[in-house]
């Protein structure tokens, strides 16, 4: 029999690719309301989009059908607007404030932190007070419905990756190389803190330290997982992989636009891919161990993009407010700032192929997840 903190909920960190994980989270509770098994939604674990998208679910927890169904609603009607402000006297004096910045006080650490951000995300901040109640948290704990929430966020002070969390009382705090975990009660700034993606979204206060997006020191994202004691882990990711090899085919061109690019992947996308093959091959090395019966093998499904949601966003430049695709255009052609676009472009068109997208894939997935879920 399962128990509550056997099975985890990872979602990782990707701008506007979290309308990829609002429909793969609803085909998710679908399968789960089949087989009458919702364990997956006891432990939530997220950074930085996915951070926003595990918080919604842990304030709904008493209704997980209407929680999954509203997400999408949420998602499917986003707009550039309610992310961050996009209008040119917003944008241009932003921008001018941290290229005052820089030049006045930048190199000396005087640079306030406020200012250390291409784009004003108060909208995304009101948007979420409006739309996430906090306070039902700490009572979905006390009732039993939710045995934990892990938010990550990156200090900037030690480039510390923190994991603030709550759950249930047993849950014990825990420092390991370059990451802790802090028990506290999970509010809008922690979110915020998470999803402060860097350079284009300004450091977050939380208490008296300033936090960045959580993906920045994120080496071990299914960490937290591990440390609620979780050991059946469902993953979903935003990033299709592709086996690249060094060919004449996978020359690009290093413009600027590519360059943002892969830093941006690196910061998002590879630790979750790197710790899930490290959690294998520890689990390779147990099978073939006397050790075997005295540590749990983790098991982890691997949920992501059919379609890379890069090709998608290529698509939908257009969908950008005149102001960022102006400062976009400027790092290269759409395919060479796509990676880019897929993070930022909060279009209803692109936000809707990616939920239809998240769902479809799940479903595709359905045998695999209905076994993962009676191992």
């Amino acid at each position: 029999m399962s128990s509550d903190n056997d099975y985890a909920l990872i979602l990782s960190g990707g701008g506007a690719r979290g309308a990829y994980q609002a429909g793969a989270i609803r085909a998710v509770y679908e399968i789960c309301k089949e087989e009458k098994n919702f364990l997956l939604f006891r432990n939530l674990v997220g950074v930085s989009a996915g951070a926003i998208n595990a918080a919604y679910l842990a304030a709904n927890a008493h209704d997980l059908d209407a929680a999954t169904s509203n997400m999408v609603t949420l998602w499917r009607k986003l707009t550039t607007p309610k992310v961050f402000r996009t209008d040119y006297v917003s944008v241009s004096t932003t921008a001018a404030r941290l290229l005052r910045g820089l030049a006045l006080g930048g190199f000396s650490g005087k640079l306030r932190p406020k200012t250390i951000g291409l784009l004003n995300v108060n909208p995304l901040r009101d948007l979420l007070n409006r739309t996430i109640d906090f306070s039902q948290i700490p009572k979905h704990v006390a009732s039993h419905k939710l045995n934990s929430l892990c938010i990550t966020a990156t200090d900037y002070s030690t480039s510390l990756g923190v994991t603030f969390f709550t759950g249930n009382p047993s849950l014990n705090e825990w420092r390991r190389v370059h990451r802790v975990g802090v028990r506290t009660d999970i509010g809008i700034d922690h979110i915020m803190a998470s999803a402060s993606i860097p350079i284009f979204f300004p450091p977050w206060k939380v208490g008296d330290r300033h936090y960045g997006d959580g993906c920045l020191r994120n080496t071990a994202p299914l960490s937290p997982a591990r440390r609620i004691g979780a050991h059946k882990l469902l993953v979903i990711g935003v990033r299709k992989w592709k086996d690249e090899v060094l060919d004449s085919s996978s020359v690009v061109k290093p413009s600027l636009g590519r360059v943002v690019s892969v830093l941006i992947n690196a910061i998002f996308m590879d630790a979750v891919e790197v710790d899930i093959e490290r959690v294998r091959i520890i689990n390779e090395n147990l099978q073939m161990s006397s050790t075997v019966d005295k540590f749990r093998k983790i098991e982890i499904l691997y949920m992501q993009p059919s379609q890379a949601p890069s090709e998608l966003a290529e698509t939908r430049m257009e969908g950008l407010p005149p102001m960022l695709r102006f400062l976009v255009s400027g790092l290269g052609t759409a395919h060479e700032s796509s990676e880019i676009l897929s993070y930022l472009t909060f279009d209803p068109l692109y936000l809707n192929s990616l939920v239809d997208l998240g769902y479809y894939d799940i479903m595709k997935q359905k045998e695999n997840l209905i076994q993962f879920l009676h191992l």
